[in-house]
């Protein structure tokens, strides 16, 4: 075996999984008003130095927890999460809670009905405790709030714990809950679970229903490449966060029976350790390293390949689809005058540098300009899929650096010590990655070296054939296990 990677910091949880929450609670080990209370006295204790959730709902969840311990008594069980205490990002819909999508008009917004997403947990038995910090307008991979400030990454403190999901991660890293929800369309799922050492999924496009996830006096103006999804500390809660939220609640919802996952041996598995000409940093490198050697020790056949899709397409085409997108939503004095580009080119420049150049042309697309963009989309998507053929998963990093130090948004960065764009780090990796719209599953994988700053996590994207999320998460598993060991051993 190799020698060992960097040990892990020790765990700092509290509940179990939701897995094991959700069968602690149908067997009377415990009670979901028990489960409840743990998590409650464990926000009151961390959160207040992480901000990772910013609205609690203590009273209406103690009556829902009390509803669903009364209901086991009766030998009615709900579902699969049946008393699971958890938390869902400011970006989603919730009856009665205060949902402010990261936007100032909506500082006391409370909505009358459920996201759709939100509407499968709930009808599974969760109980919803509150809900979990976002950045401005939900956009930018740091978690800055415009009025509920900073959420801060549970490893490091001073750093971030990304975005735009990122008191997701956070909450989840320090064990204030076992399962959350957040969204993607250019990381927000993937960089927070990558920076805070947790799991997410980001599903295919299209696969999970994006209704409840803006303001309901505002049009919903992005319809590609954005997906919901859960994000958990395991693996084996992803698979049940999905099924969970992908069976419409007026469907029955069949008992969870996840797929096994395969041995290391009957995998081929495809690494690229740098995409778009952006190398990976040091440590980003090592984990990977000890990843293949792992897996190559345990059978399975590694290739180090180049990138499948042309990068540089991709990052076009995110940006005209999202560019296009973002700007129907704006009002007309933003969209449909001249003065639109210096808006675009001023402030979305000051904020993400190269980057914006992709989103302005996408702003100024006709219809006919808009739909050559989605068949450009196609066509990755069919060359990505050919790829997948030849290979069980493809494994890239998830961005060129770990964690870094809370900044203001349009900072330069560092690559290994080089200074490099804001965006630079993660456009290649993020953006770009979610055009084809496959399904993409974040694993912790390491951790940097100990040295002048804190250790911090390191995360892999592992990616899967479109539409077969199941058999990502399969794999995924797999390769959980693998790193495990690696990484406490």
């Amino acid at each position: 075996m190799p020698a060992p990677d960097v040990a892990a910091p020790s765990p700092r949880t509290a509940l179990p999984s939701a897995t094991e929450l959700a069968a602690q609670i149908r067997n009377g080990e415990t009670t979901a008003t028990d489960a409840l209370e743990a998590a409650l006295d464990r926000i009151r204790r961390r959160n207040p130095e992480l901000n990772a959730i910013v609205t609690l709902d203590e009273t209406g969840a103690r009556q829902r927890a009390k509803e669903a311990d009364a209901a086991l008594q009766k030998g009615t069980i709900w579902g699969p999460l049946h008393g699971v205490p958890i938390t869902v990002k400011d970006q989603f819909d919730t009856a009665g809670i205060r949902t402010t999508y990261g936007l100032p008009p909506y500082q006391r917004w409370v909505p009358d009905r459920d996201a759709a997403v939100v509407s499968r947990l709930k009808r599974a038995g969760a109980v919803l405790v509150g809900k979990s910090n976002l950045p401005f307008a939900s956009y930018d991979w740091q978690c800055w709030h415009p009025f509920f400030g900073r959420a801060q990454n549970p490893w490091a403190s001073g750093y971030t714990p990304g975005g735009s999901s990122g008191g997701s991660a956070a909450s989840l890293a320090a064990g204030l809950v076992p399962l959350e929800l957040g969204a993607d369309v250019a990381g927000s799922i993937r960089l927070p679970a990558h920076f805070c050492g947790v799991c997410s999924l980001r599903p295919s496009d299209g696969r999970l229903p994006t209704h409840g996830m803006v303001p309901s006096d505002r049009p919903m103006t992005v319809k590609n490449i954005v997906v919901p999804g859960p994000m958990a500390r395991s693996v084996g809660d992803l698979q049940l966060g999905l099924h969970v939220l992908n069976t419409p609640t007026d469907k029955p919802l069949e008992p969870h029976d996840p797929a096994p996952p395969p041995h290391p041996s009957d995998l081929t598995v495809a690494v690229t350790d740098a995409l778009g000409d952006v190398p990976s940093d040091t440590d980003t490198q090592r984990v990977l390293r000890s990843l293949e050697t792992a897996l190559t020790q345990q059978g399975a056949i590694v290739k180090r390949v180049p990138a499948p899709i042309d990068i540089e397409e991709a990052l076009s085409v995110w940006g005209r689809i999202q560019g296009y997108e973002l700007s129907r939503g704006l009002p007309w004095l933003l969209r449909d005058t001249p003065g639109r580009h210096i808006i675009w080119n001023g402030v979305i420049r000051a904020l993400y540098g190269f980057l914006a150049s992709y989103l302005v042309t996408g702003s100024g697309l006709d219809e006919r300009g808009y739909q050559d963009a989605l068949h450009r989309r196609d066509r990755l998507r069919a060359n990505l899929d050919d790829f997948l053929q030849d290979v069980d998963a493809w494994v890239t990093p998830v961005a060129a650096i770990p964690s870094f130090r809370q900044c203001r948004t349009g900072s330069r960065l560092s690559i290994d010590g080089e200074s490099v764009p804001y965006a630079l780090p993660f456009s290649a990796y993020l953006p770009a990655l979610a055009v084809p719209g496959h399904p993409i599953a974040t694993l912790p994988a390491g951790w940097t070296h100990a040295g002048d700053e804190p250790r911090r996590p390191i995360g892999i994207q592992v990616h899967g054939r479109f539409n077969h999320d199941e058999d990502l998460l399969a794999i995924s598993q797999t390769l959980e296990s693998v790193l495990e060991s690696e990484i406490r051993r």
